[in-house]
């Protein structure tokens, strides 16, 4: 029984690390990769849900009078729209210390899915062998469910010159895009 429950753990430890190295070759590919397959009326419009919600219009909101007192709260020497200490949570990675995000975020586009998801290279890579008839391919292999607390309290946190609280499940909530045609 002990053998068996040491061989059990180390072969999840061995598939954990494995898909963690996945992850790490995967790159950033933008919103509009995103939307080619996930914006299907009979897959839950996934894309549309993610465009009128808030986190797409994250960058905007740099642009408000709000924003310009929330970057002078901060001590901040840029406008809020330029200013790193802000980007990195209104600009899907941005790397605060490059200054940028990848050339293929679009920052006008705000935190996209990839924020909660991961970069997709991969992913995208895999649905383009998918629809070429490999149906080995298993299409969430390379590609995070969602995001959990710990990552969305990265930003929404205390550190935020706006912050008013967090209560993730509500918040959860108000971005859900499940696609109705899977089961739960």
């Amino acid at each position: 029984m002990k053998k068996t429950l040491v061989v059990t753990i180390m072969v999840c430890a061995a598939l954990a690390f494995a898909g963690a190295a996945h992850a790490q070759d995967a790159t950033y590919v933008g919103n509009k990769q995103c939307k080619i397959c996930h914006n299907k009326a009979d897959e839950g419009e996934a894309w549309n849900k993610w465009k009128a919600s808030k986190h797409a219009k994250a960058f905007e909101t740099l642009a408000a009078p709000e924003a310009k007192a929330a970057a002078d709260k901060m001590k901040v020497d840029k406008p809020a729209g330029e200013a790193p200490e802000c980007l990195k949570c209104h600009v899907t990675a941005f790397d605060e210390k490059a200054g940028a995000a990848p050339a293929t975020i679009a920052k006008e586009d705000g935190v996209q899915c990839e924020s909660c998801h991961g970069p997709a290279s991969l992913h995208v890579a895999d649905a383009k062998k998918f629809k070429s008839g490999d149906k080995t391919i298993v299409m969430s292999a390379h590609i995070k469910r969602g995001a959990d607390e710990a990552l969305c309290k990265t930003c929404h946190n205390e550190g935020s010159p706006t912050w008013k609280g967090f209560d993730f499940k509500a918040a959860s909530a108000t971005i859900a895009h499940l696609n109705p045609a899977k089961k739960k």
